[in-house]
């Protein structure tokens, strides 16, 4: 399996089709469409993962008004058994965080990432799920 996710993430560029943010607060779960509320030319942009480890975050077709950064660059890495994808983006804002890989195929990639967060002196957990689409 190793070999082979590693291919089909080097296979194609990656566009967002779906983000959710589910906050589990006191036994409740709250989840956030935060892929709906993403302004259009945010939606085609595009991930790129490369052999060397390092990843492209590009404008797709749409470029959002005053952007004249270009593309910016980070890092990725399986873990040993390629079920966990560690991503440093400029999205991520320097920090990396690690994504459980759900499903990765030839059309999609999906994967989650886990965390804890504090709220008015309680701990609770956070999931955001991201599913790309291949192009």
């Amino acid at each position: 399996m190793a070999d082979v996710r590693t291919s089909l993430l080097l296979a194609h560029d990656w566009e967002l089709a779906a983000q959710t943010t589910t906050f589990n607060r006191e036994g409740k779960a709250e989840v956030m469409d935060i892929y709906a509320s993403t302004i259009a030319c945010g939606r085609d942009n595009v991930t790129k993962f490369n052999a060397n480890n390092s990843l492209t975050y590009s404008e797709g077709k749409l470029t959002c008004a005053g952007n004249t950064q270009g593309p910016l660059t980070g890092s990725w890495a399986f873990n040993k058994d390629q079920t966990a994808l560690t991503i440093n983006s400029p999205q991520l804002h320097g920090a990396a965080s690690v994504f459980q890989v759900l499903d990765l195929s030839d059309k999609h990639l999906q994967i989650r990432h886990t965390y804890t967060y504090r709220q008015d002196d309680h701990d609770y957990t956070g999931v955001e799920d991201y599913t790309f689409k291949a192009l």
